[in-house]
């Protein structure tokens, strides 16, 4: 499969989106390659300014809990809300625990139990688990 790998960086080199992501996820998990945080955090940006709502949430969780980069809640939230205004599930989840647990931001549960109920209904897990744990109806 290390083909695969080959072929997804060619494309990513050439400015595609859906590679730029993959390739970043290969790298993030390890996959075919060595893991690596910080290559996987530069091909999300690459993304990212391609306006790719999953390299966006990628690089906003990466910033919420220092994968590859130093912790940055400012920069986690400025990356989830561009996510989150393109409709990425799972963006709106952690930027709804930002809001839940007060990293970076205000605690404000007015806003994070709408982000956990919009994520979960577009087919979020992890928001649907929220809500049980904090006991809010779907």
């Amino acid at each position: 499969m290390k083909k695969a790998f080959e072929l997804y960086q060619v494309a990513a080199e050439l400015g595609n989106t859906d590679a730029q992501v993959d390739l970043g996820d290969m790298y993030y998990s390890g996959e075919e390659t060595s893991q690596s945080y910080e290559k996987a955090n530069y091909w999300y940006e690459k993304a990212a300014k391609n306006n790719s709502a999953k390299a966006q949430m990628y690089l906003g969780y990466a910033c919420l809990n220092g994968k590859g980069v130093a912790v940055d809640y400012d920069k986690a939230k400025n990356f989830l809300e561009l996510a989150v205004k393109q409709g990425e599930p799972s963006a709106m989840y952690h930027l709804g625990t930002m809001y839940l647990d007060g990293k970076g931001i205000a605690v404000n549960r007015n806003k994070a139990i709408p982000l956990f109920k919009k994520s979960c209904s577009e087919g979020d897990l992890n928001a649907c688990d929220k809500l049980k744990e904090i006991k809010i109806e779907k």
